[in-house]
């Protein structure tokens, strides 16, 4: 029902059809993945949804699996009953579906027993748009959203995983006929991306083995003119976060984020153009920015370097 609707109308048709899977770690139920897959297929990339029944975040790339033949607990945003199978489909749109996993788990169940585009598989898996961003190497561990990526990447197929400035937001709440709903504008320049490197890569493989992107953007809504916001390309090291430990004012542990010293723990830029900016403080430094890092499942650091 959102295909082609007036909320994506800033969509650019793509000359290569892509059979797309996309995922997230943020369950079925967010307006970002909706939004999405609204935009993809608007632009004629052939696509379902292979997301979780409940919220995932900061599950990495763990593989959990149900454990019942139904789920136990209602779906994020009460979108599944506890009734319900471990794995199920939109009613009026089958190409929309969950699995009562972890983000990796959905896509696994998706390339194994759902095949949706039969044995060859996807051209692309797409991961997001996350509610919040995920910079730097200790998020790139952590995130779901980010693990479904890198996992697909070792399974052999081509990722990218999109984080968003955005907070939670439910999909009963996505306006499809407006072009200014944020979760719209992320969906517009995610397919617009997609499509635009499908074009740099017009019949073989969309990315390398072992290569993914990691993307992420600042807010994009009322400051971003046009909704197009500025594109960089950046790594995962420097002037990134990790978290520490302290004690709040109710006595209990909690953590804060800080920046380990430049070329320090994860801010050491060992392989890559460490000449780059960190996606982190590039994100950081302002609205309407995008930002582009290549990474590399090849976690081998240069002999040399030891």
């Amino acid at each position: 029902y959102g295909v082609n609707a007036g909320g994506y109308k800033n969509v650019k048709s793509s000359p290569r059809k892509l059979k797309i899977i996309l995922t997230n770690d943020d369950s079925w139920e967010s307006a970002n993945i909706r939004a999405t897959y609204y935009a993809l297929r608007s632009a004629g990339h052939n696509v379902t949804i292979a997301s979780e029944a409940h919220q995932q975040s900061g599950t990495g790339g763990t593989v959990k699996l149900p454990v019942n033949q139904t789920i136990v607990t209602p779906g994020r945003g009460d979108s599944i009953p506890a009734s319900a199978p471990y794995f199920g489909r939109n009613e009026t749109d089958p190409a929309i579906t969950y699995f009562d996993g972890t983000p990796t788990a959905a896509v696994f169940w998706a390339l194994d027993q759902v095949k949706y585009f039969g044995d060859d598989g996807p051209d692309l898996i797409v991961s997001g748009p996350n509610e919040g961003t995920n910079l730097g190497p200790f998020l790139y561990t952590l995130s779901g959203t980010i693990g479904a990526t890198y996992a697909a990447i070792e399974r052999g197929y081509p990722a990218m995983a999109f984080s968003s400035s955005s907070k939670a937001r439910s999909y009963k709440t996505l306006d499809v006929d407006n072009a200014q709903d944020e979760s719209n504008i992320l969906g517009t320049q995610i397919a617009n991306f997609v499509s635009a490197w499908s074009q740099q890569n017009k019949q073989g493989r969309l990315l390398p083995q072992a290569i993914g992107l990691n993307i992420n953007f600042s807010p994009t809504t009322s400051s971003c003119p046009n909704q197009k916001p500025k594109w960089a390309t950046t790594r995962l090291t420097g002037k990134a976060n990790i978290d520490k430990l302290v004690v709040g004012s109710n006595n209990l542990p909690q953590y804060e984020e800080y920046a380990t010293p430049e070329g320090t723990g994860l801010n050491k830029c060992n392989s890559g153009d460490c000449s780059l900016p960190g996606e982190t403080e590039y994100i950081d430094g302002g609205d309407c920015r995008a930002s582009v890092s290549i990474f590399s499942t090849d976690y081998d650091a240069p002999v040399d370097k030891t």
